[in-house]
């Protein structure tokens, strides 16, 4: 009985062990970008975005524009920043659709922090980007844009750098 105990271990552990290379072999070749700042921005996002944004949640349904796969997404980070800070009004076209409406501005409630956390997990959510905005990104363009008391409009974000 010691006998067939011992050779049980055995193929347990030869059995265990060739798993875990297995394992290890196939995430060896796999890079993980982390962001750190996606993971509060998800809360971020749910808390502010999500109602107006996801056309399967609740609020408006999908009247404001997706943001899956959307040019302002993907593009300069530094447009998003401003519409985040001051807010959008006027009409937007968005994946061949217009959209006419008004989003505030979150930059008198978010943080730097927060605002680089939440279009972190936006962009990578989103747009596939696996680079994070940084919080001294924001407060750059926070200062830069302080005197501004209104929303941005298209035509001013697509003329700013």
């Amino acid at each position: 009985i010691s006998h067939r105990r011992r050779c049980c271990h055995l193929v347990l552990f030869v059995t265990s062990f060739w798993l875990a290379s297995l394992l290890a072999g196939c995430a060896a070749g796999r890079t993980h970008a982390r962001m750190p700042y996606a993971d509060s921005g998800r809360t971020q996002f749910e808390s502010y975005c999500a109602a107006c944004h996801l056309s399967d949640g609740p609020g408006m349904m999908g009247e404001a524009p997706s943001l899956e796969g959307s040019s302002w997404v993907v593009g300069p980070e530094n447009r998003l920043i401003r519409i985040v800070l001051h807010g959008l009004r006027g009409t937007i076209e968005v994946r061949g659709k217009t959209y006419n409406q008004e989003m505030p501005g979150f930059g008198q409630v978010l943080t730097d922090a927060e605002i680089a956390s939440l279009l972190s997990f936006v962009r990578q959510r989103f747009g596939g980007a696996s680079t994070p905005i940084s919080p001294a990104t924001v407060g750059r363009l926070r200062a830069a844009t302080r005197n501004r008391t209104g929303y941005w409009t298209v035509d001013e974000l697509l003329a700013e750098p």
